[in-house]
């Protein structure tokens, strides 16, 4: 790393800092005040949203998001996290494979949102998303002015969360002895907000979906802790707990490719996709309970690409793809 990009990633995080001061000045009337002055794209829009890292947000989001393309739908994806860029990256990954393979896949628009303000969020949406059926924003690990206005003009919260006791701090504290709920976290305090200013504005509540992502079966009693705890809040705080997707090889070893399950029946000799891990996408979109348009029906396939790509290059690239999706098992667990 040079002095030059340890000197470009300091400044983002104080630009980062300074955004998430700037949020916690900001009431939620002025965030909904805000976004009733500019017009809103007519998608349904779910925004992927925990300021946690780690919890799987961008995978999460690229699974639902490649879901419903495959189903038929029309999808903007939009990444909000300009650092990282984890959603853009799984879909230029999934451009690249397309080209070197030569086969049609069905793939979202995607962008990242490259400066950080509601004005912009509101453009690209209406830009990119206007003919769209859904418009799926991946927020950045933080609060922010951009974050607020994504969350107040949402159809759908989804919060993925790891089964673990310190996911569930971003949520709430649970006492240990009563199992009853301290206090909320202040990201769920962000979101009770902004649902309520919505309410009191005469609006609509979102649907705020947390969702137990990469859960391991054999970890029986930490997941019945989960569960409970999850329970309490849910009652408290206002959501629904759904199960994601389980920590299988068959998502991560697929991921650096830009694919996920549903992808492989149009790949050649690459293997089947596993019945489970489908089972487990069809149940999460389900899940979800967004308002399918009509579209969905039938299902579409996306363009081939005719770039030349050397014979080589394409059979090496099969190779290491064939030895991803080989056959997966659940770690830890069957």
């Amino acid at each position: 790393m040079t002095l030059d990009s340890v000197g470009h990633a300091f400044s983002a995080s104080l630009h980062d800092m300074d955004e998430a001061d700037r949020a916690r000045d900001e009431h939620p009337a002025v965030v909904l005040q805000d976004l009733e002055r500019r017009r809103r794209c007519p998608a349904q829009v779910i925004v992927f949203a925990n300021e946690k890292g780690g919890v799987g947000k961008s995978t999460l989001a690229f699974h639902c998001a490649v879901a419903l393309a495959h189903g038929g739908a029309r999808v903007l994806a939009l990444d909000c996290d300009r650092r990282q860029q984890s959603l853009h990256k799984l879909f230029e990954a999934r451009g690249g494979t397309a080209r070197t393979l030569k086969i049609a896949l069905p793939t979202p628009r995607y962008t990242v949102l490259a400066r950080q303000s509601g004005a912009m969020l509101i453009q690209e949406m209406e830009r990119l998303g206007g003919d769209c059926d859904f418009v799926l924003i991946d927020l950045a690990g933080h609060d922010s002015p951009t974050a607020r206005r994504a969350i107040a003009l949402a159809d759908t919260i989804v919060t993925p969360i790891n089964c673990s006791p310190a996911d569930l701090d971003a949520l709430g504290s649970i006492n240990p002895v009563t199992g009853r709920l301290r206090h909320s976290a202040p990201f769920a305090d962000v979101v009770i907000a902004l649902r309520e200013e919505r309410l009191a504005r005469g609006g609509s509540a979102f649907d705020w979906v947390v969702v137990k992502n990469r859960v391991r079966h054999c970890e029986h009693r930490l997941l019945a802790m989960v569960n409970r705890n999850l329970g309490t809040m849910a009652e408290r705080l206002g959501f629904r707990a759904l199960a994601g997707l389980t920590e299988r090889v068959g998502y991560r070893d697929l991921l650096p490719f830009g694919l996920t399950q549903l992808d492989l029946r149009f790949i050649p000799d690459i293997g089947a996709p596993r019945s489970a891990n489908l089972r487990e996408l069809r149940e999460l979109i389900e899940g979800l309970h967004l308002r399918l348009p009509a579209s969905v029906a039938r299902p579409v396939r996306g363009m081939k690409s005719e770039a030349p790509v050397l014979a080589h290059a394409a059979e090496n690239y099969r190779k290491a793809l064939r030895d991803s999706a080989a056959p997966s098992m659940v770690i830890g667990g069957s």
